[in-house]
């Protein structure tokens, strides 16, 4: 007699329509990095390609619900399983900027445009 085959289990995947809610509410750019979708990944030198990625782990019992998804490039999604942080308040982000040089301040602010303007 052959063994028995075990029960098969798929999880349910991230929707079509949340996956557009989430990459519309996130501006199509990486959450961690910044990049959007066709700039070079430096880190691989191919375009970018975002994903929808969790804040808190399905594994440490995240939900596929919108405030626990984010877009992740292919780089930040693949090195941030199970270890990320939390998305960086406002006030940390801005503290940042003032602490760093002008030279760096300018690329930041060059970028906002860049990426704002329509």
């Amino acid at each position: 007699m052959p063994p028995e085959k075990p029960d098969v289990a798929f999880v349910q995947g991230i929707s079509a329509k949340l996956r557009a809610e989430v990459l519309d509410r996130n501006g199509f750019t990486c959450q961690m990095c910044g990049l959007t979708p066709g700039d070079i990944d430096p880190t691989t030198g191919r375009k970018v390609c975002l994903h929808i990625g969790h804040i808190k782990d399905k594994s440490l019992g995240g939900k596929n619900e919108l405030p626990n998804l984010r877009a992740l490039c292919s780089t930040c999604n693949q090195g941030a399983k199970n270890i990320t942080a939390e998305k960086p308040t406002e006030i940390w982000l801005l503290s940042q900027i003032r602490r760093a040089g002008q030279d760096e301040q300018q690329a930041v602010f060059k970028w906002l445009q860049k990426k704002f303007s329509a």
